[in-house]
C-alpha cells in the first residue's frame, strides 16, 4: 500500500508512513476491520505497535471506538477508481483539459491549493496514479505531471532535493547539485524569457537542466527554443468539485493517459 499526504502534518504523516510497522498495520486492519489490540499483536509481532497504534490515532487515522480498532481514511481500490471515473462530472472535466489550455492552468492552480489542505490517503499497490510537482520563481511556475515520480523534471527535482532524496547518479544532480532553489528559479526565469523573446542565451548549468528535462530544445541553427506549452494565469473555474484531492490526482492521471503519456510539463506565468 502506497500513502499520499500533505498538509501542516506532512512531516508527521511522513514518519508515520515510512514505519514498517505502520504499513503492516493499516494493511491489516484493511482487511479486518474493528479488530481489538490482543489480535493486532498476534499477527503484527512489532515491538513499537502501540506506539505507532496511539500516534496514528493522535493524527486521526485510526479510530478506537469500544477497544476495536478501524482505518479513518480512505484506500483507494480499481473499484473506487471506476466509479470515479465513470460519473458525468469528472468525463466533463476530462473534456475540458483536453480542449483548453486555460483549463489546464486553472486545474493546477486549484489543485496547488488543495495541495495546503491536510489529507492522508492509501492506494492499492497495483494503482497508479499521477504525481504532480510545481517549483516557482517570481514571474515563472513548472509544472510536472508523472505516472512514475524519476526526479527527471525541474519541479520533482527540487521536491526530492528539498526532502534529501537524491543521489549523485540522477542526471540532472550531476549538473545542478544542492544548487539554492531560489537563485535557480530566478535563472531559469531569465532563460525562458530570453528564450521566448528570440534573444540569445549563454550557455551554463541551467540552460543545460531546462535542455535535459525537455523544457528547452535545440534548433538547427543553435538557437533554442520553448519545447513545452507556455501558458497564461486564467479567470476560468472548473466546474470539477473542488474539495476532493484525490479526484484532481485520478483526473490528472486519466488526462495523461488521454494524451498517451508518461510525462507532461507545463509552464506559465504566475497571476500578477
Amino acid at each position: 500500500m502506497k500513502f499520499y499526504y500533505g498538509g501542516s502534518k506532512s512531516e508527521h504523516y511522513q514518519n508515520l508512513a515510512h514505519s514498517a510497522t505502520f504499513q503492516q498495520l493499516c494493511s491489516y486492519l484493511y482487511l479486518h476491520e474493528g479488530t481489538i489490540l490482543r489480535d493486532l499483536k498476534k499477527n503484527i509481532p512489532m515491538e513499537n505497535l502501540e506506539k505507532t497504534i496511539e500516534l496514528a490515532i493522535e493524527l486521526n487515522l485510526i479510530l478506537r471506538e469500544e477497544r476495536r480498532y478501524r482505518l479513518l481514511f480512505p484506500i483507494v481500490t480499481k473499484e473506487l477508481v471506476t466509479a470515479i471515473e465513470k460519473k458525468a462530472d469528472f468525463q466533463i472535466t476530462l473534456s475540458q483539459l483536453q480542449q483548453s489550455s486555460a483549463a489546464i492552468v486553472a486545474a493546477f492552480e486549484d489543485y496547488e491549493h488543495l495541495m495546503k489542505q491536510d489529507y492522508f490517503y492509501g492506494v492499492i499497490d497495483t494503482i497508479a496514479l499521477a504525481e504532480v510537482a510545481l517549483f516557482k520563481s517570481d514571474t515563472l511556475q513548472f509544472v510536472s505531471c508523472q505516472l512514475d515520480a524519476k526526479y527527471d523534471t525541474i519541479p520533482s527535482y527540487f521536491e526530492a532535493l528539498k526532502h534529501e532524496q537524491l543521489t549523485e547518479t540522477n542526471p540532472l544532480y550531476a549538473i545542478l547539485g544542492d544548487v539554492d532553489p531560489i537563485y535557480a528559479g530566478l535563472q531559469f526565469a531569465y532563460i525562458i524569457e530570453r528564450v521566448v523573446k528570440g534573444k540569445k542565451v549563454r550557455p551554463s548549468i541551467f540552460s543545460r537542466a531546462l535542455s535535459l528535462t525537455g523544457i528547452l530544445m535545440v534548433n538547427e541553427d543553435s538557437s533554442l527554443k520553448l519545447k513545452v506549452p507556455l501558458l497564461a494565469h486564467t479567470d476560468e473555474k472548473m466546474k470539477f468539485e473542488k474539495t476532493d484531492l484525490l479526484k484532481w490526482r485520478l483526473l490528472l492521471t486519466s488526462y495523461l493517459a488521454a494524451q498517451n503519456a508518461q510525462t507532461l510539463q507545463f509552464v506559465f506565468f504566475n497571476e500578477n
